[in-house]
């Protein structure tokens, strides 16, 4: 039995290393978290991905460090995969290890709903109208999935509060067509529609990552297959100093200490991986352009 040992999982790249690793096992295997010291719980989402679509058995050994092993089980990724049952999050600062099949949206509410109530615990830096838009914008991630991922595996996301370093990182991920795909796809039939019979111009894809940029702009969030819309959740992550990761083919779009990165990957990722992680120092407070910078009682 092949075994993939786990000591850290603290960025994106790690966890789509492990994802990849787990895929490309082509027989029974133990995912050793044994020695793991450190686990970004946001980023388990990606490795549950990993683990539903791999066709083979499997076997999660637990982590021996009390701080991982406890994190782990209220995320509720142990009682997923293990027979372990999951812990109380006492001090509300988890967003569960979630899956929700394509064919259960139903429940998508629900989590939602949920979501909605461990963020606005902790994210107290922002205006109520702001903060407002900003779950908006997170259900439209949400919804997305459903839309137009084509993945029957549905939507992955999990999270978790960092008190220390006033951080509230939460991860989307699906295993579907992709961003490219659905943008490529819109643009060519509008292309195909406008164009004049005797054009001979022919549409050009974009690349993928010019496909993730793209589908980043507000004007470009469509009815259509495409569009995020997020221009108002990445302007409070180049304000705040907060992450934006998406990964999706071999696209990737980052803001990290207030730059944007933009690359294409030597490796393509089946699917869309959105990562966000809210800078909730209170040291500066955000609000919607024409709100009165009120008293934060």
């Amino acid at each position: 039995m092949k075994e993939i040992k786990v000591y850290s999982i603290s960025s994106l790249t790690d966890a789509i290393g492990y994802h990849n690793k787990i895929l490309e096992t082509t027989d029974t295997f133990k995912l050793n978290f044994q020695k793991s010291q450190f686990i970004r719980n946001n980023y388990l989402s990606i490795i549950g991905l990993a683990l539903e679509k791999c066709d083979n058995e499997f076997e999660i050994i637990e982590p021996l460090d009390n701080g991982v092993y406890k994190a782990m089980r209220t995320n509720g990724f142990l009682s997923e995969f293990t027979e372990l049952s999951k812990s109380d999050d006492t001090y509300k600062t988890m967003i569960k290890y979630t899956q929700i099949p394509l064919n259960n949206y139903d429940e998508v509410s629900a989590f939602f709903a949920y979501f909605d109530t461990q963020l606005k615990r902790k994210v107290l830096n922002t205006s109520d109208k702001l903060l407002n838009k900003i779950m908006q914008k997170i259900l439209e991630l949400f919804s997305n999935v459903f839309r137009h991922s084509q993945s029957e595996l549905g939507l992955f996301c999990s999270g978790q509060f960092y008190p220390k370093n006033e951080q509230f990182y939460f991860t989307i991920v699906d295993g579907g067509v992709g961003i490219p795909h659905n943008v490529n796809s819109y643009l060519k039939e509008d292309f195909n529609s406008n164009k004049g019979m005797f054009s001979l111009k022919k549409f050009q894809n974009k690349s993928d990552e010019e496909c993730i940029e793209w589908a980043m702009q507000e004007r470009n969030s469509t009815t259509g297959a495409g569009g995020l819309g997020l221009a108002l959740l990445e302007e409070l992550i180049l304000k705040s100093d907060g992450e934006l990761e998406i990964i999706s083919k071999q696209g990737y779009y980052g803001i990290k200490n207030g730059k944007k990165v933009l690359r294409k990957l030597d490796n393509s990722f089946n699917g869309t991986v959105i990562s966000i992680g809210l800078n909730t120092n209170s040291s500066k407070y955000y609000f919607l352009k024409g709100e009165k910078n009120e008293n934060r009682d």
